[in-house]
């Protein structure tokens, strides 16, 4: 009998989470950073798109574009169509092999196709397959996004994860499951450390991933480490595999690396100049950063754009601001250091996207020309918000009103569900074409007020209401709250933040809108 999972994690569920790097509306502003002429977008690929909640958002929130996805677990299939079918969407979604997918006759050629937590954990078999697919099947010119784990940042940590698979071997006959193994591996790596090993002397690193990982759901440990392929490569490596589909690096998928003076020390930067080639000099950086993971764009076929023509399509795109102004990072940590934001620049430009509405770079830069901040200046803020996740980038008004109905059904859905179960802390938005992190009680509240209540107190009447008749309670400090009178307390002061903060963000963003529909007209939950 054929193993239809290829030696992947099954029994064990996978995460839910969103990855804003393979939204289409993300990738100009780092291709044209880079040189490059970004491509239009028609027909979109995620190949192994895990629980869908990338897809599905995309699928909702982008007007123009038609997406194809692929998983092997038809778990994950049926649970991204119900979130297709909930948007009104027409996402194309498969339980196929990479084998049988990849071989259809019936797929458009793309404009795009994304890998993310695929590369590392699939057969050297499968990885043929998805190259020869991207070979045959991306347009000229088009864009592929994948993530990979990397050396040398897994060099300390690598056997451990062998150790891991070790144990599971030696106990394969006991019938346990997945997380039951994890848990196991995990108690008879932490006997050895108490034993005081030479090689924990010799990897100074290693007992602090271990403790790390022990903090780590079990599911994503288990998808992680216990698949039955698990290669991390160096750059140089993965750069000539990808060439065999004409694939040349563009740039980093996390843009704050755009920016090397927070990268790297002058000394780094100059001798990093020296190397003339790119796959050899990505991998130099990851030696200097001791990388563990990359997010990177690739191009087949990168026409370079005069700078002028450059500088005038940067100034095009359109950027949005994803926190309250209030609560934005003032510093980064990154391989150097802790870096501050210099308020003469920042402060300015929060302030002018402080109303959360989309504004063009161009028009960003005539805003705060006036404190005598450059072009340059302006970009490398972007590029550094952007990466830290304060900024996004925002869709054409005409792609937001096509866009706006089936957001809106989607979110409709999808607070209707988090009523009675946690798990889904995203809802759509048509302004960056993508999903936005939103907290279950934040859902709440904004549910009661699409519902037209407008009365903040009411609003945290109904939610406690809600969540006393589930059986459910609030929490405060991560600690559970008890007394219904606590709950009270804490879900008012909760209603009063989302009052003066979030509903202006989530107004800003499309995603507060009045519902037209009653629950009866939409799909019911899952």
């Amino acid at each position: 009998m054929s193993d239809w999972t290829s030696g992947y994690v099954a029994d064990v569920e996978y995460t839910i989470g969103y990855f804003t790097e393979m939204n289409p509306n993300r990738f100009p502003i780092g291709l044209l950073n880079a040189g490059y002429t970004p491509p239009k977008i028609r027909n979109a690929c995620e190949l192994g798109f895990g629980q869908g909640m990338s897809i599905a958002m995309h699928a909702a929130a982008q007007a123009g574009v038609k997406w194809y996805g692929d998983d092997f677990n038809p778990d994950h299939v049926l649970f991204a169509r119900w979130l297709n079918d909930a948007a009104g969407a027409d996402a194309v979604l498969t339980d196929e092999s990479f084998e049988q997918f990849c071989s259809r006759d019936d797929l458009p050629m793309f404009d795009s196709i994304a890998l993310h937590g695929v590369w590392t954990w699939v057969s050297p078999e499968n990885r043929a397959i998805i190259i020869d697919f991207i070979n045959r099947k991306l347009n000229i010119g088009g864009v592929v996004y994948c993530s990979y784990n990397v050396m040398p940042g897994w060099a300390t940590a690598a056997p451990l994860r062998h150790l891991m698979k070790l144990h599971t071997h030696m106990t394969a006959g006991e019938g346990k499951g997945s997380a039951e193994k994890m848990a196991g591996a995990l108690d008879f790596i932490g006997e050895m450390f108490e034993r005081e090993p030479a090689y924990q002397a010799a990897n100074l690193q290693a007992f602090p991933k271990f403790e790390q990982m022990k903090s780590m759901p079990p599911g994503y440990l288990s998808h992680e480490y216990m698949n039955a392929n698990w290669d991390v490569m160096y750059f140089n490596q993965i750069a000539d595999l990808m060439s065999e589909a004409k694939l040349q690096f563009a740039c980093s998928a996390a843009y704050q690396e755009a920016i090397e003076e927070i990268q790297f020390t002058a000394p780094q930067r100059e001798w990093l100049g020296t190397i003339d080639n790119e796959p050899f000099r990505e991998t130099m950086k990851d030696f200097i950063r001791n990388t563990q993971f990359r997010k990177d764009y690739w191009v087949k076929g990168g026409l370079a754009m005069p700078q002028a023509e450059r500088i005038e399509r940067i100034r095009d795109e359109r950027i949005v601001l994803l926190n309250v102004r209030a609560n934005v990072v003032t510093a980064a940590a990154g391989p150097v250091g802790q870096v501050t934001l210099v308020p003469e620049i920042y402060e300015p430009i929060l302030d002018f996207l402080a109303d959360h509405r989309p504004h063009s770079i161009r028009e960003l830069e005539i805003a705060v020309s006036a404190n005598n901040i450059e072009f340059g200046q302006v970009m490398q803020a972007v590029m550094l918000l952007s990466g830290l996740g304060q900024v996004g980038f925002a869709q054409s008004d005409a792609d937001i009103a096509a866009a706006r109905p089936r957001t809106t059904r989607l979110n409709a859905v999808l607070m209707d569900r988090n009523e009675h179960q946690d798990g889904i802390s995203y809802l759509a938005s048509p302004v960056t074409g993508g999903a936005i992190p939103i907290s279950r009680i934040d859902q709440m509240f904004l549910k009661a007020w699409a519902q037209g209540e407008h009365d903040p107190a009411k609003r945290a009447d109904t939610v406690w209401g809600i969540l006393e008749a589930v059986g459910h309670r609030a929490l405060k400090d991560g600690q559970v709250v008890e007394t219904a009178e606590e709950n009270r307390t804490v879900i008012a002061e909760a209603e009063l933040k989302f009052t003066e903060t979030l509903l202006p963000l989530f107004k800003g963003l499309e995603i507060a809108v009045p519902q037209k529909m009653s629950p009866a007209g939409r799909k019911g939950s899952r």
